[in-house]
């Protein structure tokens, strides 16, 4: 019996099979090259950084004291500030302050979060090097600032010994020379809450992160971002993508207190004393307690599908439309992934490292993008389409199976939910033109 093995256009099935394997493996191999390329420490960084838990350390948090000292640091009151989130996206997480209320000045407010977007700062921060300051001021000003943009404001009075409360100004004051004001900050383990935190934990021998280490928050990092990132489901969508695995472990109460309002209550509950509120806002709703970003991805995922099925119509009008708008959208998702791969391989970004997003959206979806855009309502490119979705599906597959037959953890559902339908409208579209035309 004789096997055909040729098509109706006289190419090798044999040789176009071998050829879409070939082009498939080569793909994989360069993702995989590019997702294992993920490591730390590749941009250099400022050598005159302030490292905060190093320092501490230096400090003698139980010193001796003499008779004026022990009345001058027993009158001394010290507070936690916080202010609620608010606008833009990187004031979504809040912000705390330590305030310092000696007897002989105004209280003054000391201030982890402060950068400039002047000296570099966006190559910097494109490069991994968000480079923070200390700096200082009259709390009262500090407060009225927070109260002008309707921010709630509160406080918490910090029960420490004298001792302890000279060694916490000596500390901040060191802190605050010109030459140590500079630290690199991280966005959940280096920020200005878990500057204060580690300086209060010093401060108490150590006993409130005893304390707080043995209590977990059932969340991760990714979960507790997600609550206060929930007004705005662009930036969620995008910062999601981009976050790896890093940031999927749950933390213990402890490392929570990244979020000033966290810190505050975890604080407060060890000191056994309530916060007073000096300012409520008006404006701002509180931060929900439950938040499901799957839910609204599953709807973007509807959305999205809709377009590339437009493509199936009989009117060229409709075709036209589901083709730019299509292609539109494999755009933005292919400059997506093309940002993860650069922050993944050429930044000091540590929280995108090892992501496996790159797989579920890959930057091989511009292909698509540009068939899209070079179809514009007829059929030619179609069978190219189908290839081009073929494969994104499949390494889309590839991501799934590795999460799921191995140890690897990655709380990206809301990728595989809005994406996998899109990638089933492509492949149901480009497939549909083909029994149109062999009919």
């Amino acid at each position: 019996m004789a096997v055909n093995i040729y098509n109706r256009n006289g190419n090798s099935i044999i040789l176009q099979s071998m050829k879409r394997f070939i082009t498939t493996a080569i793909t994989i191999c360069i993702a995989s090259g590019l997702f294992a390329a993920s490591v730390a420490g590749g941009i250099e960084i400022r050598p005159d950084l302030f490292y905060s838990m190093e320092e501490l350390a230096k400090e003698d948090f139980q010193g001796n004291l003499t008779s004026e000292e022990e009345a001058y640091y027993g009158n001394t009151e010290m507070y936690l500030l916080t202010a609620s989130p608010t606008e833009p996206v990187y004031g979504y997480f809040g912000h705390s302050g330590l305030v310092i209320d000696p007897p002989d000045q105004e209280p003054v407010m000391y201030d982890w979060g402060n950068f400039s977007f002047s000296e570099g700062f966006y190559l910097n921060f494109v490069k991994g090097l968000l480079y923070y300051s200390i700096s200082s001021g009259w709390a009262e000003n500090k407060t009225a600032r927070f109260i002008n943009d309707d921010r709630t404001v509160s406080v918490v009075p910090l029960d420490l010994q004298p001792e302890a409360k000279k060694a916490v100004m000596l500390f901040v004051s060191r802190n605050s020379l010109p030459e140590n004001r500079t630290y690199l900050y991280h966005y959940y383990k280096d920020n200005c809450a878990t500057r204060i935190r580690d300086i209060y934990s010093a401060a108490t021998g150590d006993e409130f992160r005893r304390w707080a280490e043995q209590i977990e928050t059932g969340k991760s990092y990714r979960q507790w971002a997600e609550l206060y990132l929930s007004p705005s489901l662009f930036f969620e969508y995008i910062l999601n993508y981009l976050e790896g695995p890093n940031i999927d472990e749950p933390l213990n109460l402890y490392q929570a207190c990244f979020l000033p309002e966290i810190l505050e209550e975890a604080i407060s509950e060890f000191e056994g004393c309530g916060r007073s509120v000096i300012y409520e806002t008006r404006s701002r709703e509180a931060v929900p307690e439950n938040y499901s970003l799957e839910l609204r991805t599953a709807i973007i995922g509807i959305v999205m599908m809709i377009f590339p099925l437009m493509t199936i119509s009989r009117r060229r009008s409709v075709r036209r439309a589901g083709d730019i708008v299509t292609g539109l959208e494999e755009v933005f998702l292919g400059i997506l992934s093309l940002i993860l791969l650069f922050v993944m391989t050429m930044t000091n970004h540590d929280v995108t490292y090892w992501n496996i997003n790159l797989l579920v959206i890959p930057p091989t979806i511009l292909v698509s993008a540009i068939l899209h855009f070079m179809s514009l309502g007829r059929k030619e490119r179609r069978k190219a389409l189908w290839q081009s979705g073929f494969l994104c599906t499949f390494l889309m597959a590839i991501a799934l199976l590795i999460q799921l037959i191995t140890t690897f953890h990655q709380g990206n559902a809301a990728y595989y939910i809005s994406i996998l339908p899109f990638y089933a409208a492509e492949l149901v579209s480009a497939r549909s033109w083909f029994r149109r035309i062999h009919r």
